[in-house]
């Protein structure tokens, strides 16, 4: 499981940065919005049920990615550091870049759930949720679902009613909390790191 996530962010870090120095860091950003975030959602609404089934597993995939990058944020993986460039972090400006690159994630992981909660209410005819006063915009009434459930809040006005959408609610409640605790660590760590740089500075 381990060398599989290192060898797939290996591969996902090579290419991004191999776009970053030939085509810019904007255009990176961009492609990788566009693959993980935007596309998916393009195939779900797409004719064909099977598009709706490569859109979800994309967005599954990509969760399995940010998964395995925060893990390996926090309990480190030195050959996936080295070949990704990382650099121990001793200053504050690099641990605000850490956190706002943990908020991306954290929305990735919305949009890829919502991504998955469409999908399947597109497969089983509208019949995976309950949805009390749906919206006009059927994505944004998932993606509201998904950011209620990511962060435990939930309201009962969209309810999962099949088991397969059950287990996928359940795994995004997991991953949020997982992602929480796990950043909340990465982030006393890398403050206590800082402190005992300056105090061995001074």
């Amino acid at each position: 499981m381990l060398k599989i996530w290192v060898g797939i962010l290996n591969f996902l870090s090579a290419f991004e940065f191999w776009i970053a120095d030939h085509f810019g860091e904007a255009t990176s950003t961009i492609i990788h919005f566009f693959l993980f975030w935007m596309m998916p959602v393009i195939f779900i609404y797409l004719p064909h049920k099977f598009f709706a089934i490569v859109g979800i597993l994309i967005a599954l995939f990509y969760v399995y990615v940010l998964a395995g990058d925060i893990f390996l944020s926090v309990f480190g993986h030195e050959k996936l550091e080295k070949k990704r460039g990382m650099v121990d972090i001793s200053h504050v400006q690099e641990m605000k870049a850490e956190i706002i690159g943990a908020l991306i994630k954290y929305v990735g992981g919305i949009i890829s759930f919502a991504t998955v909660f469409n999908g399947l209410q597109r497969i089983f005819n509208g019949n995976a949720f309950h949805i009390s006063h749906p919206s006009p915009f059927g994505y944004f009434d998932l993606l509201y679902f998904s950011l209620v459930t990511i962060t435990t809040v939930g309201y009962g006005d969209i309810q999962a009613t099949l088991w397969v959408s059950k287990a996928f609610v359940i795994t995004e409640i997991l991953f949020g909390l997982g992602f929480v605790l796990l950043v909340f660590t990465m982030l006393i760590s890398l403050y206590i790191d800082i402190q005992r740089k300056k105090k061995y500075d001074t």
